[in-house]
């Protein structure tokens, strides 16, 4: 008899019941959730990071490009006098200047162009004065110096280039450099990157208008 109680108030053998087995499903399931949530939140803010920091990036190395050529540059052109909307050319959102810079790899004065498109691209490209003798050689294609440029598009626009003339003393030479980049505009704040560059004295030497001829776009 004593036996028999001990076996019959033994440890159950019974397995999970159905009301169990459903619960923990749902313990887990939210678990899971709230960690999806958290992996999903933590990749999303990595992403917008890496962009902010790509494009900051982007526009300070833009901006670095134009200051070295700005610098030797001898005959700056006033960017609110630049217009060829049929070219994407703007007011204030292109600049055009005569330049040494570069010398040893681009040998020789050569006329440098930049322009933020509609497309949100600041590009530039260069040619030599006498490029009518051979176009094809002498006039460099546009190249990509930076992308997600919103100068353009933010509002109201932001003036890209524009020519100090609060100081007389600099005749003009110094030349404020605006560039303003969003990766993912309305998702993000935008990147202002700024510099004031003065050029070259031009006072002797230089013709006032070396790079008038402007090659076809």
């Amino acid at each position: 008899m004593g036996r028999f109680l001990r076996r019959l108030h033994g440890p159950s053998e019974d397995g999970t019941t159905l009301i169990e087995l459903l619960v923990a499903m749902a313990v887990l399931s939210v678990v899971l959730t709230m960690v999806m949530f958290v992996l999903v939140g933590m990749e999303k803010t990595y992403g917008q990071e890496s962009d902010r920091t790509l494009t900051n990036n982007n526009a300070r190395l833009a901006v670095e490009e134009l200051d070295r050529e700005i610098r030797s540059g001898n005959v700056l052109y006033d960017p609110a006098a630049e217009n060829d909307a049929a070219h994407d050319v703007y007011s204030g959102m292109s600049l055009r200047i005569y330049t040494q810079s570069n010398a040893n790899s681009r040998p020789g004065f050569r006329c440098v162009q930049w322009r933020i498109t509609s497309a949100g691209l600041l590009q530039t490209r260069n040619w030599w004065t006498d490029w009518r003798n051979s176009p094809s050689t002498l006039v460099a294609p546009w190249r990509m110096v930076a992308d997600h440029v919103v100068n353009r598009s933010v509002s109201p626009q932001v003036t890209a280039f524009s020519l100090d003339t609060s100081d007389p003393s600099y005749g003009g030479r110094i030349v404020k450099i605006v560039i303003v980049v969003n990766q993912h505009p309305g998702q993000q704040q935008d990147v202002t990157v700024q510099s004031s560059v003065e050029g070259r004295n031009t006072t002797f030497g230089y013709p006032n208008n070396a790079c008038a001829d402007i090659p076809p776009y």
